[in-house]
């Protein structure tokens, strides 16, 4: 018997010494620019000079270990596996089957497009909560592409453009700019401003007399949180969307993005788990939604809100949004807006007394905190949310998929194919039962689905008819 010749393993191009070095030395400043700070406006030269020792210590473990990833790492396609070997004191093994692979992908910054480079992503089940299952970087365009067709991604590099292609309407710059501003990240910007505080009362003493700041300051300070955190959101939509396209390729869909860093991905719709259908209230009111893909690589439990996803488009009119669910379920067999039936009519009431006790904690610090007992409205503004939450909840099962939506602020649309079902749960707590109510849970590989509350009775007859036979 004549065995086959050995595959040579193979080395990352030489020029990724550099290129990923340069990123990584940039996430170490980010990391560490309150020391940087430290050094700079120190209070005194020995404190400066231990500062920077351990600043450069940081970046010093950096380039070591840029150097040791460059050095030790190997690939090869081999025995129809992908085997990754990396590591000088630990070593680390890796055989990735593409049977199981989720998700190709292939980025390119600033830094990979000027060495001609790529860097190429595999992500299996599992794999979406934590590291990349597997990542070299950086490689030739030519190599990534050959990798790509042996992992079964041979589709991957055909362009929209081509005839045998699906291309789907992608949005414009002003439809980026909107869907960043309607998510609404303030966090971020509130931190910025009680650092600038921070750093303005350190470096000018006295110029901000923080303590005798009036209601009218921490109002305009608030507003100037709200305006830049929803700068911030913009611009990283922008730096994330920009010339955003997808299109549909055989049987996978394809999705490119990014300013800086464009990304190329694509996801074979058998692996597609569920899809999210997202419409935060603003983005609702502006006739949007935005449509977010899952497979087993981003696992996760689903209770409401987006959640991350490997496939996002940013941008689809409402109107199109169940046209577009069906690039991915082709054979969906249900409608999605209408014939959803709705919770059970006590559950609305119970949504309420929920919002209720949700807003009473911030309505007494607010009571308590400015003495306004006008603040007590807030815990009526809980209920009327959770009520309005409730009264928008619906369901439907067929016998190939299982809908859900819920929200109000903001509001989800779920759709899952039964195949994808790992188990199914009956839940009842002890309030829930004293009001008649149960619940069915659905769990898919890597999160699970609650379906509205439904009468027990009525419950109990979904629940068999979602649990496997036998």
């Amino acid at each position: 018997m004549v065995s086959e010749p050995e595959v040579p393993w193979r080395r990352l191009h030489p020029a990724s010494l550099v290129v990923n070095l340069i990123p990584t030395a940039w996430r170490t400043l980010r990391s560490t620019w309150p020391l940087l700070l430290a050094v700079v406006w120190g209070g005194g030269r020995l404190q400066g000079f231990v500062d920077l020792i351990l600043v450069g210590s940081f970046f010093a473990t950096a380039a070591v270990r840029t150097i040791l990833h460059f050095a030790t790492l190997r690939y090869r396609f081999a025995r129809g596996r992908l085997e990754i070997q990396q590591g000088l004191f630990s070593r680390i093994e890796q055989a990735l089957d593409p049977a199981r692979i989720q998700n190709v992908s292939i980025e390119q910054n600033l830094f990979h497009r000027l060495a001609g480079l790529v860097e190429l992503r595999i992500e299996m089940a599992g794999a979406g909560s934590g590291p990349v299952d597997g990542m070299l970087s950086a490689l030739s365009v030519d190599e990534a592409e050959t990798l790509r067709v042996q992992l079964g991604r041979s589709g991957a590099h055909v362009n929209a453009s081509a005839g045998e292609t699906e291309a789907f309407d992608a949005p414009g710059l002003l439809e980026v700019v909107a869907y960043g501003v309607t998510a609404g990240r303030v966090g971020a910007a509130a931190i910025g401003i009680g650092i600038a505080l921070d750093l303005s009362t350190q470096l000018a003493p006295g110029a901000l007399p923080t303590q005798r700041f009036g209601a009218y300051t921490w109002v305009g300070l608030m507003l100037v949180a709200l305006a830049l955190g929803y700068a911030l959101s913009a611009g990283n939509a922008i730096l994330r969307y920009y010339r955003f396209r997808w299109w549909r390729a055989g049987d996978h869909l394809h999705f490119e993005s990014g300013l800086f860093t464009r990304r190329r991905m694509d996801i074979p719709v058998r692996k597609l788990q569920l899809v999210q259908i997202n419409e935060p209230i603003l983005r609702r009111a502006m006739g949007f939604a935005t449509l977010l893909l899952e497979t087993a690589a981003a696992p996760g439990p689903v209770t409401g809100g987006a959640v991350p996803a490997e496939g996002i488009v940013p941008m689809v009119p409402r109107e199109e949004a169940v046209e577009r669910v069906r690039a991915a379920f082709p054979a969906l067999d249900t409608p999605i807006d209408d014939a959803l039936h709705p919770c059970a009519p006590r559950a609305r009431s119970r949504a309420a007394f929920r919002g209720a006790l949700r807003w009473l904690g911030p309505a007494v610090g607010a009571v308590f905190w400015f003495g306004n007992p006008a603040a007590w409205a807030l815990v009526g503004v809980g209920a009327l949310v959770g009520w309005l939450d409730a009264r928008r909840q619906g369901w439907q099962v067929t016998d190939h998929y299982i809908v859900v939506r819920r929200g109000f602020l903001s509001r989800d649309t779920w759709v899952l194919p039964r195949q994808k079902l790992q188990s199914v749960h009956w839940v009842q707590g002890p309030v829930a039962r004293s009001a008649g109510l149960a619940q069915v849970v659905v769990w898919f590989p890597g999160g699970r689905l609650p379906l509205p509350e439904l009468t027990e009775q009525h419950a109990r007859e979904l629940f068999a008819r979602l649990r496997p036979a036998g």
